[in-house]
């Protein structure tokens, strides 16, 4: 009686996850989408990602990066005086 007790527990359990699951994965995958994307803007909207000029100031050092044909990034150090 008790194992059988304990089976059913996990069976009810088991179920009542799979159908909360279901009803909240569409909003765990638009929030996740939805951060994917303002990821993807912030990056976008970074002047070292684009190919602009980018203030500089005399004694600091600069860090560019640049992508190579095979999609590895190069770093070019620059340092101004």
């Amino acid at each position: 009686m008790g194992l059988l007790r304990i089976l059913l527990i996990i069976i009810v359990v088991y179920l009542v996850l799979r159908i909360i699951g279901r009803i909240l994965a569409p909003f765990m995958v638009r929030k996740m989408v939805e951060k994917a994307q303002k990821r993807f803007e912030e990056q976008f909207n970074n002047p070292y990602y684009r190919n602009e000029e980018v203030k500089t100031e005399p004694g600091k050092t600069y860090i560019t990066r640049k992508k190579s044909t095979d999609g590895a990034e190069e770093a070019d150090f620059e340092e101004i005086d």
